[in-house]
């Protein structure tokens, strides 16, 4: 009897096991039947893999079954093509993403960002806008990003107004850190104003321009500039000033219209005074000069190269040594006057080749001053260069 029970109980454990597996393996050929991951889909990496990419999209666009992972997989496929410079294709994969009637509002409103960036690349700015364009008035995830798109391509066209109109929308959204981006661009609308003989319409520029960043240097050196073109010298002396507390690395950009104000008013003293209060907060060899410059005109040479010589101890700079060496050669100390001019000479063609403002966000060095970056396109991150070779 114990051994019929024993037997039972295998044939049971072989029946239970039997069971289970049939089981088993119908569940994992349900999972294989809902799997995206299809024949195709490794056929198509093979394709990618030997960089034969027109049979990878073939492949990978007949395999496509839509759901959250596939949309990923395949905008990572055309950010792939993107970036490898094959923009064409990667165009080709998102215009087919965006053909399938099985996506979500929000994968196509993310589909069309993508083409859109991909028409930005190719060069199709007209197409990437109208694109760009509806996505930034839809309520969507998105919004934000198609505005800031639009934005790139309106600041390539030079397009003001319309930059404004879009930076004023991100600005409602995002509030304060689009203030001094809205400020550059009230300034370029200002200097558009100011080029077709338009003061009224650029002070309103600027008004506006601080009302979104009251510490734009830049919309300072504007209204100096108006209001010197006025005659108003005592506004002058109050809009450029006032560079020394919005940005003080500004304040060389700044000097030679205060100076022409000071001699037009005869406010050379107050001058002076300015001078010596940036020169205590903040110096710089553009300082140290036009201070330089003053005591020459007082007809102090001997103390304009004494103290030009004591500033350049403590801050050396090339322009500030070139300006010395110029001092002495009015009064060479006998057979000094050869070996002077050579050595300025030396100065001045270093001088001719050295980089004057440079971009704090990317390292860009230039000798012209720009407002926005030509490297990385940021607004306000190009200054005046500091220490021996700079101000």
């Amino acid at each position: 009897m114990p051994d019929f029970a024993l037997l039972g109980l295998i044939l049971i454990a072989i029946l239970a096991g039997y069971l289970f597996g049939r089981a088993e393996k119908k569940k994992q050929l349900v999972q294989v039947q809902q799997n995206p991951i299809s024949k195709e889909y490794f056929v198509g990496l093979n394709y990618l893999l030997n960089e034969q990419t027109d049979e990878a999209i073939e492949t990978f666009i007949k395999a496509l079954d839509l759901n959250s992972d596939t949309v990923d997989t395949y905008l990572a496929l055309g950010s792939l093509f993107c970036r490898r410079g094959e923009v064409e294709k990667s165009i080709r994969v998102h215009q087919d993403l965006l053909a399938r009637p099985s996506l979500t509002s929000e994968q196509s409103v993310r589909v069309q960002l993508e083409l859109a960036k991909d028409y930005m690349t190719a060069g199709l700015l007209d197409r990437a806008e109208a694109m760009l364009a509806d996505l930034s008035r839809q309520n969507s995830p998105f919004r934000t990003e198609a505005s800031e798109q639009l934005l790139k391509i309106y600041e390539q066209e030079r397009e003001w107004q319309q930059a404004v109109e879009v930076t004023e929308s991100l600005f409602r959204l995002k509030g304060e850190y689009y203030g001094p981006r809205l400020a550059h661009l009230y300034c370029e609308l200002a200097e558009n104003c100011l080029n077709n003989n338009d003061r009224a319409g650029a002070r309103r520029c600027l008004r506006t321009a601080f009302s979104r960043d009251r510490d734009c240097a830049r919309a300072s050196l504007i209204l100096g500039r108006i209001e010197y073109e006025e005659g108003r010298d005592r506004e002058v002396v109050r809009a450029l000033q006032k560079i020394s507390r919005q940005d003080y690395r500004y304040i060389p950009l700044s000097l030679d219209l205060l100076n022409k104000a000071s001699h037009r008013s005869n406010s050379k003293k107050a001058y002076a005074g300015y001078l010596s209060r940036c020169l205590s907060d903040h110096p710089a060899t553009a300082v140290v000069l036009a201070l330089t410059d003053i005591l020459i005109e007082s007809r102090d040479e001997d103390f304009a190269q004494e103290f030009l010589t004591e500033q350049l101890r403590g801050n050396p700079s090339l322009k500030g040594l070139n300006a010395l060496i110029d001092l002495q050669l009015h009064n060479p100390a006998e057979g000094s006057l050869t070996s002077l001019r050579l050595l300025q000479e030396v100065i001045n063609k270093m001088l001719e080749v050295k980089d004057a403002y440079k971009c704090n966000g990317c390292g860009f060095s230039g000798r012209k001053m720009h407002w926005r970056c030509p490297r990385c396109l940021d607004w306000g991150t190009i200054t005046p260069l500091q220490g021996v070779e700079g101000e």
